[in-house]
């Protein structure tokens, strides 16, 4: 009997779900020996044809067609087997991308090696009886088909059958028709040379020694060939000689199949679709991010010369009315018209190369899109599961082009050097231990999302993003929403993932790594968070929703004549550009079919609501209520500090950041106001504010004072820089790097359990790369400059003071933070260095 007392251990290993996702495929490695085997056999198949092509000069073009696309084939096949055995990697024919292409140039060329037999045989048997016409049109026809279906992945059981069908023609018309004159030898010869041709296609190439195989029945394939066509028009020349038009009807025909092939079978289409879409559209991310970075803002005063009769108060329209350009829902996020602002038109051939860019851009959209949301996501090519994402960066984004007038373009090196940045490995090991959620929370990005509740008597918090499971989402697509709560972790000071909810589900799960249903309710609520971030946070709140501050501060400085009084100045160098980002690349965001239907799981029309709906809800500043923050972190642990609580929470580097600014804007606020009351009487600030209420429909922070004290003023100002620098740079390219690692992340997760689509996840690698890395003015830059539009020689004096100031300390902050015990990229912490002066893009 089993004694219970005794405590034992299960000795089953047991593998969780998606370890795939870490591991690779090793690849097969293969005998120095057989590789060479393999590249001599491609060899005397090359030889083989080029002597069949040279010992039948006499033959019209259509009986040496075959040899010359034999050796088409075996010569790629085997300058690329002897470059792999130059490089040590034998027989590794599919280890680079490189590689891969060649591959499948070979596969198509079967396609045309089997095509040119089939005319050749047909040709042969019915040519001189008037069918050459209908044998080279049917023949064309079948063969841009399999071109096709070979070259792009279609179904092989289609590829089998077809070259079953026209194995089995050729034997029929080898054996019943009379254009074969030579004798019954000769059509022997050419039956087993097709037969042999056929069979190739069974023994394929896996492996060196398979592959040897092949190439030796090809080549005897060759050998009978050449001696069946040589016999046959030593016998009967004149009779294979009357054929004409052959060239004219394939240039026609084969098209023709091609065509049917995209149409017949749509993944094909989808296949080509894909790569020709990788190859064209991250040229115009690279043209929109990697021009010439504005080295620092313009002067108001040099900008608005001799143009200041036309300052005059700007309107704002729901974005549907003023850019209606392919919107098929209505967006009623306040926005400006077309008219931009002065101060952006100033900016002359930038403006227009940006308006030309986006405009074009939404005409091929509409034709071509990155990702085309119309076709089912099963017949597009996928990622596969280990992917990281960096086999798939675009390749143009490390090129530099030269265009004539407009000078040099590339992209920024990112913190971790060009081209993709990988995952922290802090993040990849959070997903181990399914705490990748507590992750986002505790390092910034979902930060802000969380909220204090109580559960079995224990303090934790709650993530609700249950309101996203009333958008409709996308038939590949998984519903966004869902539930996650989290407790301290007190013996290592960390925030701990404990529960999940999936989306519309009542179950609640408790953290398992090795739990499928864990995993899949964690990749919903992840892409959640991520489409939140993406769409609300980063677009509606910041882009969107701060425009309005330009436009409220337009209006209530620039058009009464103020452009230079100190309040205004305070904050136009973190706005000089933002309305041209916003007013312009927003539209190529949201458009029917265009960036956002194209990387998120919601229907167009569900897209739409849900930006409404953020912005109706939107206060202005949430993310700088730090006191608010500090206190859900710290719930039910009065007396405690942050630092010692959660010692790795973003809220407290970015805390050090508040600091400076409010320190820096309360500089600015005294240098101009002696008290409270000059505030209070100052008209202008007063507008400000009153625009600011009429402009928003949530309340705006009683810290800020309503704007009528010295502290409420300063706190205003500083809350905007942040917002625009820090939350901007959480929300735009940190939060926004760990979801391009689709082993770990999905933006929309797909029904069926599978990987990304290769050109949504392109699409969302495109708009990220032009969010985190276009070459926007940096905030480390003196923008003294701006402030010489002060009319007060001592205020000019002061906020050229404070300016420095800010940037001492900065440069002290930068220091310290690339020196300290902390590993910046993988806490997701910012460095000065790596900020721009406001919301580039």
């Amino acid at each position: 009997m089993f004694d219970r007392d005794i405590a034992v251990q299960a000795n089953t290993q047991i593998t969780p779900p998606g370890i795939e996702r870490f591991t690779a495929p090793i690849p097969t490695t293969f005998s120095v020996g057989d590789s060479y085997l393999s590249a001599g056999s491609l060899l005397v198949f090359l030889v083989a044809s080029v002597l069949a092509i040279v010992y039948l000069p006499d033959l019209p073009g259509w009986a040496v067609a075959p040899f010359w696309f034999t050796a088409l084939g075996s010569g790629i096949g085997f300058l690329y087997e002897s470059w792999l055995l130059i490089r040590k990697a034998p027989y590794q024919l599919l280890g680079t991308a490189m590689g891969r292409f060649i591959q499948t140039i070979r596969l198509g060329n079967i396609a045309l090696v089997f095509g040119s037999v089939y005319l050749t045989y047909e040709l042969l048997t019915l040519g001189a009886f008037g069918y050459s016409g209908l044998v080279t049109t049917v023949v064309g026809v079948v063969t841009g088909f399999l071109l096709i279906l070979f070259l792009f992945r279609g179904p092989q059981e289609i590829g089998a059958a077809i070259l079953s069908v026209g194995l089995l023609a050729v034997l029929i018309l080898v054996f019943t028709c009379d254009g074969i004159k030579a004798g019954a030898w000769i059509r022997i010869t050419l039956a087993i040379a097709a037969i042999g041709l056929y069979a190739s296609t069974f023994i394929g190439s896996q492996t060196p020694r398979r592959s040897t195989i092949f190439h030796l029945v090809a080549t005897a394939v060759v050998g009978l060939l050449y001696f069946g066509l040589r016999t046959e028009f030593d016998v009967a020349a004149a009779a294979h000689r009357g054929v004409s038009g052959i060239g004219l009807r394939l240039l026609v025909s084969i098209p023709v199949g091609m065509a049917l092939a995209f149409y017949l079978l749509p993944q094909t289409w989808a296949v080509f679709r894909s790569m020709l879409s990788g190859a064209t559209w991250p040229y115009f991310y690279l043209f929109i991010a990697g021009g010439v970075r504005i080295p620092r803002p313009d002067r108001l005063g040099e900008l608005y010369a001799g143009r200041e009769k036309e300052l005059r108060p700007l309107g704002i329209l729901p974005y549907y009315v003023a850019h209606p350009r392919n919107l098929t829902h209505p967006v009623s996020v306040p926005c400006l018209d077309k008219a931009l602002t002065l101060k952006v038109h100033a900016f002359g051939m930038i403006t227009r190369l940006v308006k030309f860019a986006f405009g074009a851009a939404s005409v091929v959209n509409r034709i071509f899109p990155i990702a085309n949301v119309d076709v089912p996501l099963r017949l597009k090519p996928r990622m596969e599961p280990w992917s990281d994402g960096s086999d798939y960066w675009p390749k143009q984004f490390l090129q530099r082009i030269y265009l004539p007038t407009l000078g040099w373009f590339s992209i920024e090196s990112g913190v971790q050097g060009p081209g993709f940045q990988p995952t922290p490995p802090t993040a990849i090991e959070a997903y181990h231990r399914g705490q990748l959620l507590a992750f986002l929370v505790e390092y910034g990005i979902a930060g802000t999302f969380v909220q204090p509740v109580v559960r079995d008597g224990k303090q934790a918090f709650e993530l609700d993003l249950s309101f996203f499971e009333k958008y409709e989402t996308k038939a590949d697509y998984e519903s966004y929403g869902g539930k996650a709560y989290f407790e301290i972790d007190d013996d290592n000071r960390c925030l701990k993932l404990t529960h999940v909810h999936a989306p519309e589900s009542t179950i609640e799960l408790v953290v398992d790594p090795a739990d499928a249903r864990f995993r899949h309710a964690e990749d919903m609520i992840l892409a959640t968070v991520y489409f939140y971030v993406v769409s609300g946070k980063h677009l509606v709140e910041i882009h969107m929703g701060l425009n309005l501050i330009e436009v409220a501060l337009f209006n209530s400085f620039d058009a009464k004549g103020q452009w230079f009084h100190p309040v205004r100045l305070a904050l136009y160098p973190h706005l000089f550009a933002h309305e041209l980002a916003e007013e312009l690349t927003t539209q190529n965001l949201l458009e029917d079919k265009a960036v956002f239907p194209q990387i998120f799981a919601t229907t167009n029309a569900s897209l739409m609501r849900h930006l409404n709906d953020r912005f109706g809800e939107y206060q202005l500043a949430k993310d700088e209520d730090f006191v608010g923050r500090e206190q859900v972190l710290l719930t039910g642990r009065e007396g405690q500090s942050l630092e010692d609580v959660l010692p790795r929470s973003s809220l407290i580097w970015e805390k050090r950041y508040a600091r400076i600014w409010l320190e820096y804007a309360t500089s600015l606020v005294e240098a101009v106001y002696a008290s409270d009351a000059d505030v209070a009487s100052d008209e202008c600030v007063q507008v400000l504010f009153a625009n600011l209420t009429a402009t928003y429909s949530q309340p705006l922070p009683d810290r800020f004072e309503e704007l009528r004290t010295r502290s409420g003023l300063a706190r205003f100002i500083a809350d905007m820089m942040h917002h625009l620098i820090i939350r901007h740079e959480v929300y735009g390219t940190s939060g926004v790097r760990l979801a391009l690692d689709p082993r770990i992340n999905k933006v929309q997760v797909p029904k069926d359990g599978g990987t990304y689509g290769v050109d949504e996840w392109r699409s969302l690698a495109c708009v990220a790369m032009a969010t985190s890395r276009v070459r926007y003015t940096q905030l480390m830059t003196d923008f003294k400059n701006v402030f010489d539009d002060l009319q007060d020689d001592e205020i000019r004096q002061k906020y050229g003071k404070a300016h420095d100031r800010m940037k001492t300390q900065l440069e002290k902050l930068q220091a310290e933070f690339a020196s300290d015990e902390i590993e910046n990229y993988s806490t997701l912490r910012l460095l000065p260095s790596d900020l721009d002066i406001g919301a580039g893009y």
